[in-house]
């Protein structure tokens, strides 16, 4: 299957559904005939003018945004309670400064019976390779704080540690490529500064999972009662991500905790460096990265790079 069948199978898309951070390209488009609405950080026109110079994207895709968040919360923004039968996110809960937050403003939307469907990038085969696995206590202590923005420090990390393999920024299982830094430590440093000194929201991948330590923290969270969400679904990874489905009556993950524990462990520890990589990246390579260092610099919500 490929990865909408995958996703599409986790819930019945009869229903009526919630895409948060389509963006450019959502899964599940209204002109399909889905019973949809969707979440944004922006307007229809406002991505359509954002990506218009981007020959990687057609703007033709992309559609009508029901609510834009304006850097509010998904509860705050969404006049709905228990009213989907799904929410969908495709790589958006990385970029969240409180991924527990945006849990329970989920669990609000969603019917009794509803479920939230995740496509969730595994850092073993991303640019997050060499981050560490974020932890439970990382996620409560977040939600404590409240973030609304990333730290600065979470800014040096995604600079200092943004690797490539083979040149691309993401991969398949098993690949042996020459892994390589990206950045040097001056720029990482430079990004750090601008966001500590700055209240502006500047996006980065703020938590990093492999398949068993994003369980290990559902679970978790599930455990203590500080999230309403269990495990209903799960499916391992498929290239670059992993897929979730998480519901008020999830049966949850059916592995104990120290299963996942010395799995998540293992996994972290599942890095090919393969042969020394160039210090010098491509001049192609470089022009991708700094148009995405412009795009996050221009990010003003999580959502925003949420694909």
């Amino acid at each position: 299957m490929d990865r909408l069948q995958v996703l599409t199978s986790m819930f019945d898309a009869s229903g009526v559904g919630l895409e948060i951070g389509g963006s450019m390209s959502p899964l599940l488009r209204k002109r399909d005939g889905y019973r949809i609405e969707t979440l944004d950080h922006a307007s229809a026109q406002d991505l359509r003018n954002k990506y218009k110079d981007d020959p990687r994207v057609d703007v033709a895709r992309i559609e009508d945004v029901d609510f834009v968040t304006d850097g509010r919360s998904i509860a705050d923004t969404v006049p709905r309670r228990r009213f989907y039968d799904y929410i969908l996110a495709s790589h958006v809960v990385e970029h969240m400064p409180d991924l527990l937050g945006f849990l329970k403003d989920c669990a609000l939307l969603l019917k009794d019976t509803g479920v939230l469907v995740l496509a969730v990038p595994d850092k073993r085969r991303c640019f997050d390779v060499f981050q560490s696995t974020t932890s439970t206590g990382q996620i409560l202590q977040a939600h404590l704080e409240k973030r609304t923005r990333h730290t600065a420090g979470a800014m040096f990390d995604h600079c200092a540690n943004h690797a490539m393999r083979n040149d691309e920024i993401v991969w398949v299982a098993g690949s042996d490529a020459p892994l390589r830094l990206v950045y040097d430590l001056d720029f990482a440093f430079w990004r750090y500064r601008t966001a500590r000194d700055s209240s502006d929201y500047h996006d980065v991948h703020a938590w990093h999972f492999t398949p068993s330590s994003w369980r290990l923290i559902v679970s978790d969270l599930a455990w203590s009662g500080d999230s309403p969400l269990k495990e209903k679904a799960f499916a391992e990874s498929e290239g670059c991500e992993f897929y979730s489905s998480l519901s008020l009556t999830g049966d949850g993950c059916p592995l104990d905790r120290l299963t996942l524990v010395t799995r998540a462990i293992a996994e972290q520890r599942e890095v090919q460096a393969g042969p020394a990589a160039d210090a010098e990246a491509p001049a192609s390579a470089l022009e991708q990265l700094e148009r995405r260092v412009r795009r996050l610099e221009a990010a003003s919500s999580p959502l925003s790079a949420g694909k």
